[in-house]
């Protein structure tokens, strides 16, 4: 009897709008001197998204934190994307895609290197984006 109680239970769940995804970074590890490409995936800011409780309805922002083992310093833009906004400040950055297409932003990160060796090192990250019309 639970198993027959269980699987339609599970079946909502699995099929349950709440699991649609908004937002996808592929991440990456950055060292000093390295440009790395991340790709990025968001739903068209004017989507609704589903409700869920204590978050705002309208999340349009794709927000990704990094870390380093040692301090960090500054995130800079190098290239602006053309289909969204993007804000870097910190650890975070932050995009915003305005209408459906391919875009591409480029973030330079400074950061002081892990306490062994005290050196403040550059990388910058090349992000490919995809600007997508449904939830995915």
């Amino acid at each position: 009897m639970v198993r027959v109680i269980f699987a339609p239970m599970l079946l909502l769940f699995i099929h349950s709008p709440v699991q649609a995804g908004y937002c996808w970074f592929s991440g990456s590890l950055l060292t000093d001197g390295q440009t790395v490409t991340e790709t990025l995936k968001i739903v068209v800011a004017s989507v609704e998204r589903v409700h869920i409780p204590g978050k705002p309805d309208q999340r349009p922002w794709c927000i990704q934190n990094r870390r380093s083992l040692g301090g960090h310093f500054s995130s800079r833009i190098i290239e602006s994307p053309k289909l969204g906004e993007v804000r870097a400040d910190g650890y975070r950055v932050s995009y915003r895609g305005d209408r459906v297409g391919h875009d591409r932003f480029i973030i330079e990160r400074r950061w002081l290197s892990a306490p062994t060796t005290d050196k403040w090192w550059t990388g910058r990250i090349v992000y490919d984006v995809d600007v997508v019309a449904q939830p995915f």
